[in-house]
């Protein structure tokens, strides 16, 4: 018998939903949109001749266009499925030629997918780590064996006003760096390439020392959470002053304050989504095909609401 369970009261102001539903509902029909736009077919064989200049070995048959649609369509379909809907494209005089499921999965995997930066160089970031199953077996695996498979570790940087996904990182369970050192890492990436952080914010996790003393010297403000176990340090420093602010209002006024909660925008609400549309697990079955198949997800879900707003 399942007991009733008491709902958390909401503290803070009554949430207002303005969002503009007659707008986001239209862009959540043009990302469907966006899995069978073959306007970039027109430029095949251009695209070809310039991925083919100066190749060593076989040349390539198929755009790196395919290839990216056909990692889109793997977040729901497999690849003999994708082989499927390539072959009656062709059929239906929309693509010059198919490729086969092999093929498919060879270039799927080899692909070097990149997040679309921003246009405007002034940006907010916040970073949050999250898990993803190593294909769908590691219950059964730990019921029957009692070994637990790994769970791959996925740390999303991203900007929590716009909801702009600016990088992720995957890597093994146990074998990453900790969340603080890659949002440190990516916002050093990100102003070598002439962006200007104005301001970080981070859940507990991110309440590390170094990382205070890396926005102290760089000018960016923080809203990070502070540790109930934290204590001051001999010398006054960005993060000293930030444990006074905390502990002198408390969590509930520090966060309205500072507007914590902004950083749902760019974690938890990316986190919910991706694994809502493309599941929480991979399917492939070796480790470095896996770990490219969980960015890959991330990066399919960005390419396709950002699709949806340009249409």
């Amino acid at each position: 018998m399942v007991k009733n369970m008491k709902e958390k009261k909401r503290w803070g102001k009554k949430f207002k939903d303005n969002r503009n539903w007659v707008k986001y509902n239209e862009e959540l029909v043009v990302r469907g949109e966006f899995l069978l736009d073959l306007k970039w077919v027109k430029s095949w064989y251009t695209e070809l001749e310039e991925m083919n200049k100066g190749k060593v070995g076989a040349e390539y048959q198929y755009p790196e266009s395919l290839i990216k649609l056909q990692a889109v369509w793997y977040q729901w379909i497999d690849y003999r499925g994708i082989e499927g809907i390539t072959r009656k494209l062709v059929e239906i005089a929309k693509l010059p030629a198919f490729n086969d499921y092999t093929t498919i999965n060879r270039r799927v995997n080899k692909l070097d997918v990149e997040f679309e930066l921003p246009k405007d160089k002034n940006i907010c970031v916040t970073a949050d780590k999250s898990g993803m199953k190593f294909e769908n077996s590691g219950e059964y695996r730990a019921r029957m064996y009692g070994k637990r498979r790994k769970y791959i570790a996925v740390t999303i940087t991203a900007n929590p006003l716009t909801g702009d996904l600016l990088e992720c990182d995957v890597s093994l369970e146990g074998t990453q760096l900790s969340e603080s050192e890659i949002a440190e890492w990516n916002m050093k990436i990100l102003m070598h390439r002439g962006y200007h952080i104005q301001k970080f914010w981070g859940d507990g996790s991110f309440d590390v020392h170094n990382l205070f003393d890396f926005c102290e010297e760089h000018e960016i403000e923080t809203t990070i959470k502070i540790r109930k176990n934290a204590v001051f340090t001999e010398h006054s420093t960005r993060r000293d002053r930030e444990l006074e602010e905390y502990r002198k209002l408390g969590y509930k006024k520090w966060a309205k304050k500072n507007k914590y909660g902004k950083r749902w925008c760019g974690t938890e609400t990316i986190f919910s989504a991706v694994k809502r549309k493309s599941g929480e697990e991979t399917r492939s079955h070796k480790l470095k095909n896996a770990l490219s198949e969980a960015r890959r997800k991330f990066w399919a879900y960005e390419t396709m609401k950002k699709y949806a707003v340009r249409a």
